[in-house]
């Protein structure tokens, strides 16, 4: 590279800084980049100080490399903005997924807390449902039991009918049999005064005695 700068004009660091517009510690980078690339630490010309010195040529090179540096700085940073941005993003989508899940979470709570009052004023109503339906019993039980005594107290009185009935029947047929007897006996007592008084009348009666005659005597 020395022989090739032998005829340019070659600039100092400063001079070469100022008209890249940059300072002399980037000057400085750029250069180590530069040298790092090429694999050849004696790309510019140096002075007997070890100072770097700068052709047209190498500023028109570090121009070149100053825009291409900053296009990839412009780029860098438009992709640490864009991950900034997505992780901003990110963040805020998980912050609303966050919400979103505290949403949901009350209003699954919100829920079950309502079906736990549901359950509770369904077994409200079903107690107060059993305790009416408890009372309705009550309540029918007493009719069912007069209707059950009215209806045993008609089986009584047609058992006692029935009862009075046969005693009735019994008793009559008692009577027939103590009247056929006592007629039997009148007839028999009658009959039996008829025949003492046919008895008396015929004791009554004298049966005249068979005379004989007095020649019979002799034939005793």
């Amino acid at each position: 590279m020395a022989s090739d700068h032998n005829f340019e004009e070659l600039e100092a660091p400063a001079k070469t800084a100022e008209e890249l517009h940059i300072s002399v510690a980037t000057l400085r980078k750029y250069s180590l980049i530069v040298e790092k690339v090429t694999g050849n630490k004696d790309y510019y010309e140096r002075t007997k100080q070890k100072s770097r010195l700068y052709s047209a040529k190498d500023i028109e090179d570090l121009k070149a490399f100053k825009a291409l540096s900053k296009k990839a700085e412009e780029a860098k940073k438009a992709a640490k903005v864009q991950k900034e941005v997505a992780t901003k993003t990110a963040t805020v989508d998980a912050d609303q997924v966050v919400k979103l899940l505290t949403m949901l979470q009350n209003t699954i709570a919100s829920q079950n807390q309502a079906i736990q009052d549901l359950q509770k004023q369904v077994a409200r109503v079903e107690a107060q449902n059993k305790k009416l339906i408890d009372r309705s019993h009550q309540l029918a039980e007493p009719e069912s039991t007069d209707s059950q005594k009215e209806v045993q107290s008609n089986k009584d009185q047609e058992a006692a009918n029935k009862i009075t009935e046969e005693q009735k029947s019994d008793q009559e047929v008692h009577e027939e049999i103590l009247r056929k007897a006592r007629e039997n006996e009148e007839k028999r007592r009658k009959q039996k005064v008829e025949e003492n008084i046919h008895r008396t009348l015929a004791q009554m009666q004298i049966r005249p005695k068979k005379k004989h005659h007095w020649w019979d005597r002799f034939f005793n």
